[in-house]
This record gives structure tokens, sequence and C-alpha cells, in this order.
């Protein structure tokens, strides 16, 4: 049976319900809730060309991503509409929908001290804005920024520039119908899901959501508990594997995470949103797919 809201999903030995907004599917037997899963290019940067990253993802099961514009894969503000058209074009014939477009933070920096690296940035998200919306991307996940580790920015004022950073951005993205999905930082400001939360209720925006990242929380604070705090204003969440005292993206299975414990919290909170496996850790990830993607489908994710 396929409810409102469009596209269906085969289970394993058929049947199966798809709910709306691409929610969690009841496993025939009362087998539970299948979270669903998107896959994400971030992984093959440096490695191999885009088209390859959105051919792999295809391969193993994805249907949806979330894509990283970063160079040399991509570089929103560079991408021209005939780049943005082709892109569109290999899309549909992978039958891959983008669901959330991320530039990595590695250069992005919204509260920055200095005010021309504080322009550029916000120049380059409202880009990415723009792509996402002629994608038909619903959110572009944004890390709130971070501060020099001796000398910090005081923390009043640094929330006063990120709060206006936010304004030029939410100007930009609700016209075009896009979310922004602020992400818990690993670069030690806004990295508790209480910094996040407190920040999307300030707002009180439909426009200003969260993204939960479970490798970015893990040696802050437990990403069940997390999870569980930002989940009024939860949109996306990111799956990896990491240590408690190494930070890391990697393949599913093979570090400390507890992905049985992060499912369950999802799914008490009722979270019916995408999660993104996000393998980055400068290894070809296309021959760990189909192990990472066994330890989350144990978990209870799957394409």
């Amino acid at each position: 049976m396929t409810l409102p809201g469009g596209g269906g999903v085969t289970l394993p030995g058929g049947g199966g319900v798809t709910l709306p907004g691409g929610g969690g599917v009841t496993l025939p037997g009362g087998g539970g809730v299948t979270l669903p899963l998107s896959g994400c290019s971030f992984g093959w940067l440096h490695l191999a060309p885009l088209p390859d990253a959105l051919r792999a993802l295809a391969e193993h099961g994805f249907s949806s991503l979330e894509l990283t514009t970063a160079p040399p894969h991509l570089s929103a503000p560079g991408a021209g509409p005939y780049e943005r058209r082709e892109l569109a074009r290999l899309l549909d014939e992978l039958e891959l929908r983008v669901t959330s477009v991320n530039p990595s933070f590695a250069d992005i920096n919204l509260i920055s001290t200095n005010p021309e690296f504080r322009e550029l940035s916000e120049r380059q998200l409202i880009a990415n804005i723009e792509l996402a919306a002629d994608l038909g991307a619903q959110y572009v996940v944004v890390i709130p920024g971070r501060r020099h580790a001796l000398a910090p920015a005081p923390d009043e004022a640094a929330r006063a520039v990120l709060d206006q950073g936010l304004t030029r951005l939410l100007a930009r993205a609700e016209p075009l119908g896009v979310t922004i999905a602020l992400e818990n930082s690993p670069y030690g400001y806004l990295g508790r899901a209480s910094d996040l939360a407190e920040i999307a209720a300030r707002w009180d925006s439909p426009w200003l959501r969260l993204t939960y990242d479970v490798a970015n929380a893990l040696a802050i604070e437990d990403p069940a508990e997390g999870v569980r705090r930002v989940s009024p204003y939860l949109a996306l969440a990111h799956v990896s594997d990491t240590w408690r005292d190494k930070w890391a993206h990697t393949a599913a299975g093979t570090a400390e995470v507890d992905f049985g414990g992060f499912a369950r919290a999802l799914t008490e909170i009722g979270f019916t949103g995408p999660t993104v496996y996000e393998l980055v850790d400068g290894v070809d990830p296309e021959p760990r797919m189909p192990a990472g993607l066994a330890a989350l489908a144990a978990s209870g994710w799957a394409p």
C-alpha cells in the first residue's frame, strides 16, 4: 500500500508501506521500523570524480544522497546553468534524489572574527542554497562555525555574529523553499545538542532545523541522549563510525559507535527523516560499502 507522498519502497519478500515524506517502513510480519538511509558523495572527494561517486551510490542501492559541494567535485558558486542541468540529468538517469547539500566546512566559518572571511562564507552558503533549490534538495547543512582554540571570541559576541549570518541565509532560503539544517560541530563550538536546541528554539522557524551527527557527538555526549534533546527540531541524522578519543567518519561497525542505541533513540522520538551514511576517511568507500550497510541494517537502516 502506498500512502500520499510519493515513491514506493520494495522490501524483501515484497509488500510494505510507504509513508509520506520518505518516512519509516513497517516490515512484513511486524519486524520493526526501517529507518530510511541516504548516501553521501563526500567519501569520494579527491579519490574519484563526482559522476563516479554518484554511480557507485546508485549501484549500492541508494535512491537519495547528501551532495558534498566541495572542489574538485563541485563548487556551488562556480556551477553555472549548463553544469547544473548536466548534474540534474545524471541524477535523473541514476534515479538519485538530492535530499541535502553540504559544502563541508574546512574553509567556511560564519563566526570568523575577520569580516571579509565571514562575508565570503555567507556568499558561499547562499550559493549552496540556490544550488539546493535548483536540484530540488530540501536542506542545506550548515556548521555554525569555529573559534580560535587559544583565544576564543566571547560566546555572546559569537552568538550575535552567528545570528546576523543566519538572518541573511534565511532571507534567501525561505523564498526558495530550502531549510537550513545546523549541524553539531566537531570544531569546539556548539557541539552539544543543548547548544543547537537553544538556537532552534530561539529562532522558532520552520526554515531553521538541525542535523545531528553521531560521530561528531560521541566524544562530547551520549548520542542517543543528544538526539532526544534535539528531537523537536531534527531534520537530518548523520551516521558513521568513530572512536571516543579519535574523531573519524569511518565505516560503520569498525569503531565505537552504538548504532543500535542511536537507532532506537531515533525510533522513540518518531524520526522519519533521512539518515545520511557519511563515510569519509580518505580511503575508497566503495569496497567497504556492503559491510557498512550490513552493520547499519542490523540496527534498522536501509537505503
